[in-house]
């Protein structure tokens, strides 16, 4: 492909981009412009396409586009998506889905937009083809992406398959966990390095544990999935895609012990810490216990406190949590080694409130459409 369609787009969540876009520049990338909730890549190679999907923490997708085009109507979509020669893509028995985004005065329901290529591609395939491939919005064979801005419209063949996000050490969960990428993006923004000593007081299922293990031993975060988009594309070559994987493995090094250290006040929430640190591999490396912060003196004092404690989504949840929050920024003001820093990740900015302590910065983050701040805290 050339000149504009070369173009890959790296999504990523809301107010992400400006770290996306030094990660990929870490990973070698180069070429990059930030976008609209991700980056471009202007010029790139299928082993960039590779490293980036096996490699990045942030990114969601990894997006080729197949064509670029003005879209007036339902008529001008259909027309232009029945003209790609789709049996390059869809091979005998591969299912498909599609992922639409659309902002057009025409077509207002992103729903329909994504009919009118499910139809286009149905038809132009039949006529082809004779066969007619299947939808399969669980776990379609290819999945496609629809971005309609305007009369701009783009769609996209969508190389990473299962958002990135979903590394595959998830086993068990909490109420409202924090998303992999997302715990990556706090890790980097506290400046995580594997020599400090990290404790989360408020653990949950783990995440920010696991994602802070998967850095310290530069473990790329793909590194326990088996499937990606790319592998469906007619110009994915094994042996590339091997000798990238391969290449960024080799840097993967051993966790120091008595580095990463985690409580929770409930039970099963400890359980599913422990459970999704051994699907990572760091069963044994992780220290994590069952404890009330209030009542816990760390064995070894944290350097970094990284945290994600619940927020309250009812009025009377956050009267009751107003002292827990109080008792959070006590915990890091007493607990901590000196000098050190403290994190907290919240949606509520009246619970913010109540830690007792002058935030130095006030990282605006995006939690599923939640607005969220990662309070810092230098404590002395």
């Amino acid at each position: 492909m050339n000149g504009e369609k070369s173009l890959l787009f790296v999504s990523c969540a809301p107010a992400l981009e400006p770290l996306l876009l030094d990660e990929l520049k870490e990973l070698g990338v180069k070429d990059l412009h930030v976008g609209y909730r991700g980056v471009f890549v202007d010029q790139w190679d299928w082993p960039t396409l590779y490293r980036i999907n096996y490699g990045s923490r942030l990114a969601s997708r990894v997006l080729l586009p197949l064509a670029r085009f003005r879209c007036f109507d339902r008529k001008s979509l259909y027309r232009h998506i029945f003209d790609i020669d789709w049996s390059a893509y869809l091979k005998e028995g591969y299912t498909f889905a599609i992922d639409a985004n659309v902002h057009h005065r025409e077509l207002r329901n992103s729903l329909f937009a994504a009919q009118v290529v499910k139809d286009a591609i149905c038809d132009q395939m039949r006529q082809r083809t004779g066969r007619r491939p299947s939808i399969d919005v669980q776990n379609p064979t290819i999945q496609l992406n629809l971005y309609i801005q305007q009369t701009l419209a783009i769609i996209s063949f969508d190389t990473s398959g299962t958002p990135l996000h979903k590394r595959g050490y998830r086993q068990e969960s909490v109420e409202a966990p924090v998303q992999e990428s997302l715990a990556a993006a706090m890790l980097r923004l506290a400046h995580y390095s594997p020599d400090q000593i990290m404790l989360d007081p408020c653990c949950g299922s783990g995440t920010l544990l696991i994602e802070a293990a998967l850095m310290a031993t530069q473990t790329p975060p793909g590194y326990l999935r088996q499937q990606w988009g790319f592998m469906r594309h007619p110009e994915y070559s094994v042996t590339e895609w091997l000798k990238v994987r391969n290449r960024l493995d080799e840097k993967r090094q051993p966790l120091q012990p008595n580095r990463l250290f985690g409580i929770d006040i409930n039970k099963n929430a400890v359980w599913a810490t422990k459970t999704n640190l051994k699907a990572a591999g760091f069963g044994q490396t992780v220290e994590v216990s069952q404890a009330d912060f209030r009542d816990y003196t760390p064995a070894i004092p944290p350097t970094l406190i990284l945290t994600n404690p619940p927020h309250g989504r009812r009025l009377e949840d956050e009267d009751q949590l107003r002292p827990f929050y109080r008792a959070l920024g006590d915990f890091m003001k007493h607990k901590s080694a000196k000098p050190s820093r403290g994190f907290i990740f919240t949606g509520n900015l009246e619970l913010a409130k109540e830690v007792g302590l002058a935030a130095s910065k006030r990282h605006v983050l995006n939690n599923g459409g939640v607005d969220s701040r990662l309070l810092e805290y230098d404590l002395y």
